[in-house]
Order: C-alpha cells, then structure tokens, then sequence
C-alpha cells in the first residue's frame, strides 16, 4: 500500500518504476515562529542601513509563509543586482538578520548577525 500526502509529496518519475520511493518536495521547511512581538519590517530595514550591499537593490515586503530571498542581475546597470526579501510575521530577528548578512556578503556572518543584533539592543 502506498501512502500519498498530496502538499508535501510527490512520486518519483516512472524511469525508477518502483511505487516504494516517493521524492518529499524540496521547497518545504520547517522555520521557527518567534512569538515576541516587533516590527519585522522595520528591523530588517535598520539592519540593510547599517549593512549597506554595493551596487544591490533591495526590495521587502510582509510574506505570508516563510523567509524567502531573491537576488538576480541588474540589467540596467552594469554590475548591479536586486534582491527581494519576503518577511513573516513569526520570522525572529536573528533569522532576518542571518538572511540579509548572507545577501550583502559580509565576510562573516555569524559576526554581523551579532552586530546587528547589538545595535537592535542599544536602541536601533
């Protein structure tokens, strides 16, 4: 007997022809749902202020899921990219932080996440 959970599962393409494996789906994650009560959105922009990425476009926006980040090229400037960062309402300060040190390319993340965290805790 099979059992098929349709969200989160799919079967493996017919070349294995072999009803035992199923492949979960790859986008699916578990995140931690930070009950304290801040604005999100305003964190994250303090936090890209104080990490300034060169040549970047960041866009954020209130997702409704998950943390989610896009980078892609600029093709109207050479060198140049855009970023868009999807924050959820339950996403905590060091998940958003972790997010935007790893866009802006900070030489070490553990480092900047602590230093953002820092500032936060000295009054913004």
């Amino acid at each position: 007997m099979k059992l098929v959970r349709p969200s989160y599962t799919r079967t493996v393409p017919a070349r294995l022809h072999d009803s035992r494996f199923e492949e979960v789906d790859r986008n699916r994650r578990i995140e931690y749902h930070d009950p304290e009560e801040f604005d999100r959105i305003a964190f994250a922009m303090r936090a890209l202020d104080r990490l300034r990425p060169k040549r970047m476009t960041v866009a954020v926006y209130a997702a409704t899921s998950g943390l989610s980040v896009e980078q892609s090229r600029d093709l109207r400037r050479e060198g140049s990219s855009y970023a868009i960062v999807g924050i959820p309402p339950h996403a905590s300060r060091e998940h958003i932080a972790y997010a935007l040190a790893e866009l802006a390319g900070v030489a070490s993340v553990p480092y900047a996440v602590q230093a953002l965290l820092a500032a936060e805790r000295k009054g913004g």
